[in-house]
């Protein structure tokens, strides 16, 4: 598939693909779409407590995981942030949601690092979940600490469910679950630069 060499098959960034900056655009502007897209859809019914909502985090986690770690986990991380911050200014520009902005990429790039990094292999179950989990939780736990540094009647408890509510939803629910179902269709269907080694020489 996409291993041309034992660099690339073995999911390290060669500077030729890594740095490629249409590459990383591309990558960007696919994530803000699919994320943006997304998001239309399951906040529609609105939030389920206070500062608990659905968003879909598997789009962009099903991206991070067929293509390699480094540049392009950041660049899908961005895109997703920008295509929440398009969202957010027709929706109302809060005081928080720049916080919300580095969640995101911080968020996407836990679950690249873990998944690729750590676990070392996109396609296995139990490392999708725990990555899913780890990087919704990071990005929930920057905007339960906004939560807590705009909102003047915010409490600890308040922000301790809305951190707890949101790694569910966006970890769980529209992360692991969907995750895990879609990845075997979506590898097979576009191939992984991250975890196609068997083309190595």
């Amino acid at each position: 598939m996409l291993g041309d060499s034992p660099t690339e098959a073995d999911g390290i960034d060669a500077p030729s693909r890594g740095g490629n900056p249409l590459r990383m655009i591309g990558i960007g502007v696919l994530s803000c779409l699919l994320f943006a897209a997304g998001l239309l859809v399951t906040e529609a019914p609105g939030e389920i407590a206070t500062d608990v909502d659905l968003k879909p985090f598997f789009l962009v986690y099903l991206l991070v995981a067929v293509c390699r770690f480094g540049f392009p986990t950041l660049s899908a991380g961005l895109g997703a942030a920008v295509g929440e911050g398009i969202l957010d200014v027709f929706e109302g520009y809060e005081l928080d949601d720049p916080i919300g902005f580095i969640g995101y990429v911080v968020g996407f790039t836990v679950f690249g690092w873990y998944l690729h990094r750590v676990a070392g292999d996109p396609s296995d179950r139990r490392a999708q979940v725990v990555a899913a989990v780890l990087g919704a939780f990071a990005q929930a736990f920057a905007e339960g600490l906004a939560f807590l540094a705009i909102d003047a009647d915010a409490g600890v408890v308040a922000a301790a469910v809305s951190v707890g509510g949101n790694t569910v939803t966006h970890g769980v629910v529209l992360g692991a679950v969907p995750l895990v179902l879609l990845y075997p269709t979506v590898a097979g269907y576009v191939g992984t630069e991250a975890n196609d080694r068997t083309t190595a020489d």
